[in-house]
Formats: C-alpha cells, structure tokens, sequence
C-alpha cells in the first residue's frame, strides 16, 4: 500500500509518540517500524511496559541478508502485535528497531532491501526514523517513502531547527509534509505553512498527560480514546491516510 516516514529536525517533538499513536489510530491494517537510528526502544519500554522483543526486530532483518535468505520473506516474522486501546479494532504491528548502537552502521548496505520489503508487503507501513541528523536520513528511506512527514512542535526554537533540515530533506524526498504538535504554542498553522510553503499534513494536540499513555505505559485515563489528544490522532490519521489515497487516485497506481 503505502510507507510513510516520520522523522524531526530535533528538540524531541514526539516522533515515536505521534508515529505509535498514529499507528493505534490508523483507519486500515498498519505495520509500525522502528528505524531511528539512535536507538532507545522506547515503544518496548514505554507502551508495551518493558516487554522484551526476544529475537524480533531489524537486528534479526541483517543476519537474514547475511545469510542471503530475502528479507520479504521474513518480514512478518520479525513483528509483533501492538496491544489495541479500548476502543480501537484496526491491527496494528510492530517492528522493533536496533537492538545495539553497534548494529546501525552495520545496517547502511540494507536499506533498500528493508524498504523495498516494507514496499511490497500488504498494508501501510509507518516508518520512526527519529531525528534526521547532520547526513539526513538514509537515501533509500527518502527514495522509497511516498510520503516523509517532519513532526515538530511550533516553539520558535524548534521552528528555527526546522528550517535547518528542511530543504534538504525536501530535495531527496518525493513529497514531504509537516505534522505541527502543539498548533498555536504559539505559531499557528497559517503562520507555519506561510514561512515554510510546505504542507500541514496533520496537527495533534499537545497534552502530555495523555501522550505519556504511548511514551511511558501510563495507565489511559477514562475514555482515552475519546479524549481529544486521541480525537487528535485519529483525525491526523485519517488526513494523513486520505491523502495517501488521494494520490494513488491522481496517479492511477495501487501500491
């Protein structure tokens, strides 16, 4: 179907946050990746509350290649299931990412076999690719990606860090948008796009009681997913997917 990526220019905005919230929300079947390269497991530590991946995840991806075996083939066997909040019925899964900082550069010859795998596979796919760093994100990431999506608060900080990485991800992407976190704190949508002239993909509330749910295990208070930092996250969702949509239509090509 379709691989998106979330990545940020820094200053922690909540790109695993919004990439696993967006992914419990997603209006269809959605494989979630854990690609940063600055590994943390924080969906391990924090959502999933300390559950260990066993042999799961991009670690056991790079002895497949080693071994020549294709990694299409043994993609699915690598995830696991993401728990549903109450409330939500779509499937979700998840790709648990680096199990060592080690590992990452012995990772950078297998890029274009993981992304053409997550290409392929039924469903969409969402990529956290965490902070996009001094050499950007890795080419095969960008080339594949129908969509590069840069999470970022509207702090003049964090806006200022944007601006730093922006262009240059805009060229090696096909299409690149913004998700505002926090919209009006205190630049506001139109303030943000008329600076940028980049595309508002999706806005999500900033509420950090809510989002420590997905970042730290916390127990979701009543109604979660009716509360609007949820309500938020379906819409960016279902924005973020129509889109996706959208442009399949446009170019008459089924992924």
């Amino acid at each position: 179907m379709a691989v998106v990526v979330l990545a940020s220019a820094g200053h922690a905005p909540g790109v695993t946050t919004t990439a696993l919230g967006l992914a419990l929300a997603w209006p269809r079947p959605v494989l979630l990746v854990d690609a940063d390269r600055t590994p943390t497991q924080a969906v391990l530590a924090g959502y999933l509350r300390g559950e260990h991946p066993g042999q799961h995840g991009l670690g056991r991806l790079l002895q497949a290649l080693r071994e020549r075996r294709d990694v299409e083939q043994v993609l699915d066997r690598e995830t696991i299931e993401l728990p549903p909040l109450l409330g939500t019925a779509e499937p979700a899964r998840f790709l648990p990412g680096f199990p060592h900082p080690g590992v990452v550069g012995l990772f950078a010859s297998a890029w274009p076999e993981l992304m053409a795998a997550l290409a392929a596979r039924d469903g969409d796919v969402l990529i956290d690719a965490g902070r996009i760093g001094a050499d950007g994100l890795p080419t095969a990431v960008t080339q594949q990606a129908d969509l590069v999506l840069v999470v970022t608060r509207t702090s003049l900080v964090a806006l200022a860090g944007l601006r730093l990485y922006l262009s240059g991800l805009a060229e090696a992407s096909a299409e690149t948008a913004l998700v505002l976190i926090g919209s009006g704190m205190p630049y506001g949508r139109g303030e943000v796009q008329d600076q940028f002239a980049t595309t508002i993909a999706a806005e999500v509330p900033h509420v950090p009681a809510h989002a420590a749910v997905l970042s730290d295990g916390a127990p979701p208070p009543r109604r979660f997913v009716d509360s609007a930092y949820f309500r938020g996250l379906r819409m960016a969702a279902e924005s973020i997917s129509g889109r996706l949509d959208a442009t399949r239509e446009l170019i008459g090509a089924c992924r």
